[in-house]
């Protein structure tokens, strides 16, 4: 019997990690050995393609063994799309290969994700969404194959290490109706590229020499969006995302605040009203002088924030509240009332902040604005590694720093944003 929601929190396999023990190498190599068995190939392999397949072994063992350590679940999951492994470090035709003979050997379970039939939990109700991704999970064979070369659950950190990665720009198409993301493209190859590349190297070279309490730091990629634009030149999205797809961003804010930098308490510096802020400055109106921008009308913050929200992401006015910020709504805002339809929260919005009144013909994207504040976080990290010996992680919108680098980090935050924007932003520590 399986749990969904296990299913759901899968890691992400990106095939970083290799061995870096000699019983981690081993058990590699006999995993080798045993999908050559099963290949009955006539001819071998040409040595580069040899190089290629073994590594890939390498490569898929460590995500398995980290995922199931990770997780606590075991899961981990890849899209099986021929064009989700462009650009990686292991092929489709391999990961297809191995991931098969390893099934087919009792070493790890497979279930389809999109366009397959959900599994059912229950008899008769099918609970798998089909547009969920492809899971994998290590069966006891392969877990105990691993203490047999001297490998046990709560080592497999310490056997399979993540290197930094080698590409750290990343660029996908627009998102189709229907897909989680756009789908992964080949980055172009303009001026801005590697300026861009280097610039994320020189801050996981330097940010990998402290010791991060509280989370495993592996590097940063940045991922462009809308690559398929035709004025597409690394000015759309841009954000800093873990390399490897796990790390302290999608960690609840309390547990963040529990990090270290070599030892010492860190504090997490935001943005307030980040988007917002932003096109206040590229429109040349100031922001409003209220303690609380979002305390407009007698309307609940949470209301005209999740307005934003939504609003933010498309170039229209929504007739009605999307269905997941409608039950966030409902479920964490206890003053929200049916009365409060997003037609009506947008007629006070447009009220407070003329600024949005032509929103839908203004000519600037959510990618746009997401552009924007990624180069006043990255320009920030640049500063207080260059200039100051500082660390600093990004968390979207916001920096966690020492705490004894609060005010520095503040500082250039804000002359960052001014400088990019013409406008202060307004900041909080969280």
């Amino acid at each position: 019997m399986f749990d969904i929601e296990d299913i759901r929190k899968a890691r992400f396999m990106r095939f970083h990690s290799l061995p870096s023990t000699n019983n981690a190498e081993q058990l590699a190599l006999a995993l080798v050995g045993l999908v050559q068995a099963q290949e009955q190939r006539q001819r071998a392999r040409k040595a580069k393609d040899e190089r290629e397949f073994q590594q890939a072994v390498r490569y898929i063992l460590a995500d398995f063994l980290l995922g199931f350590e990770e997780e606590g679940n075991g899961w981990s999951f890849h899209p099986l799309s021929v064009s989700s492994f462009t650009g990686l470090n292991v092929g489709y035709k391999n990961f297809v290969k191995i991931t098969e003979a390893w099934q087919y050997s009792g070493l790890i379970e497979i279930h389809k994700g999109r366009n397959h039939k959900g599994i059912e939990f229950e008899a008769g109700k099918p609970a798998y969404p089909p547009g969920l991704a492809t899971r994998y999970r290590p069966l006891p064979p392969l877990i105990e194959l691993a203490y047999e070369y001297g490998l046990s659950t709560g080592q497999y950190k310490d056997a399979f290490v993540t290197e930094l990665p080698k590409k750290t720009i990343e660029v996908r198409a627009a998102k189709i109706k229907g897909e989680g993301k756009g789908r992964r493209m080949k980055p172009p190859q303009t001026a801005k590229f590697e300026p861009f590349t280097q610039q994320v190297k020189s801050l996981n070279n330097f940010l990998s020499s402290f010791t991060v309490t509280g989370t495993d730091f592996r590097g940063f990629r940045r991922l462009f969006n809308e690559g398929d634009r035709d004025d597409f030149d690394y000015n759309h999205g841009g954000r800093l995302h873990h390399a490897d797809g796990e790390g302290y961003i999608g960690l609840p804010s309390d547990k963040r605040a529990k990090m270290q930098i070599d030892g010492k308490a860190v504090v997490e510096i935001d943005i307030n009203a980040s988007y917002l802020t932003i096109l206040h400055g590229i429109k040349g109106s100031p922001l409003p002088q209220r303690d609380d921008i979002y305390d407009i009308g007698g309307l609940p913050r949470e209301v005209v924030k999740t307005w934003f929200t939504i609003t933010f992401g498309v170039q229209k006015f929504h007739r009605s509240w999307r269905p997941a910020a409608l039950k966030k709504l409902k479920e964490t805002c206890p003053a929200y009332t049916a009365k409060m339809t997003a037609p009506s929260v947008q007629r006070v919005v447009l009220e407070y902040f003329p600024i949005m009144q032509d929103w839908p013909d203004a000519g600037v994207r959510w990618s746009q604005l997401m552009y924007i504040e990624s180069e006043i976080i990255v320009g920030t990290m640049l500063e207080l590694m260059e200039a100051y010996d500082a660390p600093s992680f990004p968390v979207h919108d916001s920096l966690i720093v020492r705490k004894s680098d609060q005010n520095l980090a503040m500082k250039v935050l804000s002359e960052q944003f001014k400088d990019k924007v013409g406008i202060e932003p307004r900041l909080k520590v969280k």
